[in-house]
């Protein structure tokens, strides 16, 4: 559904990335899980706590329900981020060099596990250009699932970002 409400085609380039993904896989520690809790003032002991976890009825610690955003996005070398600096998920070849969040619809269908390995993957979507106050402006929508070592899905993010410049 690519498209372009401001007259101005997207470029070949950028049609051919359409449906194009990345997977990675991410383990879940205990750590990245207090720090994730602890930074979004989450004090329930399942996220700390084993045996407060395994009394509310999991087998182990859990994530918040958004710690799936920690793993949305590849920790890479400064150099490798594209010139606005967004994420490398995110480097569609459009002429705009700032990029910002623009909506986020996740559905999560059970909590991560500490010693989970994670797949991620990300698709683009669509990519539309549109005609704003301040210029053209690009939205990028990736769709992430989250699926366990059982291919099952965990979770799933359907996010739109936008660029401009």
């Amino acid at each position: 559904m690519a498209g372009s409400d401001s007259g101005k085609s997207l470029s070949n380039n950028v049609l051919a990335l359409l449906g194009s993904a990345r997977e990675r896989k991410h383990l879940v520690t205990a750590l990245d899980i207090r720090k994730f809790a602890q930074a979004i003032g989450e004090t329930n002991p399942v996220h700390y706590d084993d045996a407060a976890a395994k009394a509310a009825g999991f087998s182990g610690i859990v994530a918040p329900p958004l710690f799936f955003q920690t793993m949305t996005f590849d920790a890479v070398p400064l150099e490798q981020l594209p010139p606005d600096g967004s994420p490398i998920e995110l480097h569609v070849p459009v002429p705009a060099n700032r990029a910002m969040g623009g909506a986020s619809e996740y559905i999560v269908r059970r909590l991560a596990l500490v010693g989970e390995l994670v797949t991620v993957r990300s698709v683009l979507k669509d990519v539309q250009a549109k005609c704003g106050k301040a210029g053209e402006i690009y939205a990028i929508v990736v769709q992430t699932d989250f699926t366990d070592a059982s291919g099952d899905l965990m979770a799933s993010e359907k996010a739109t970002y936008l660029k401009r410049n």
